[in-house]
């Protein structure tokens, strides 16, 4: 079974097919990825340098689902100066391959802290989940240069 995410990359109001995930390009002001049964919701806003992935993440093919995002992603922060970044990952679930594309995320984050730039990241897990609040440590371990932070979710 496969389930298509609808990716907003808010310009023209057209709507294209990009490695089986439906874009709607509407303006370069927000990328937004609903979410579905699989994959969690995914919000870029480019022009307050702020990023959320929020939900259950177990696609078929994890890189079919992220590479799309993570691209985008890695383009405005070519292009983008150093306007701070602030990131929120708030997960209920996730899969092992999501967990390989976290830390490709988190290496990345690391790195562009590191070149100066502010990187701020959110780690949110419910009070009662200590196994997304022991992953969220372990994560938050590796780094040095980004600031991080775990909260409970809301």
């Amino acid at each position: 079974m496969t389930s298509t995410s609808r990716l907003k990359l808010i310009s023209d109001g057209s709507t294209r097919t990009v490695k089986k995930i439906n874009v709607e390009v509407i303006t370069m002001e927000n990328l937004i990825v609903t979410a579905d049964t699989r994959t969690p919701s995914i919000e870029f806003n480019w022009a307050d340098g702020k990023f959320a992935i929020r939900g259950e993440s177990y696609p078929e093919d994890v890189r079919k689902f992220y590479d799309p995002p993570v691209k985008a992603f890695r383009a405005w922060v070519e292009s983008s100066g150093m306007q701070p970044i602030e990131f929120e990952l708030a997960f209920v679930y996730f899969n092992s391959s999501t967990a390989k594309v976290l830390m490709d995320l988190f290496e990345l984050l690391e790195e562009i802290a590191g070149d100066g730039r502010s990187v701020s990241i959110a780690w949110v897990h419910a009070e009662d989940d200590d196994n997304l609040k022991e992953l969220g440590e372990e994560f938050g371990e590796e780094l040095s240069s980004a600031k991080f932070e775990l909260r409970v979710m809301a």
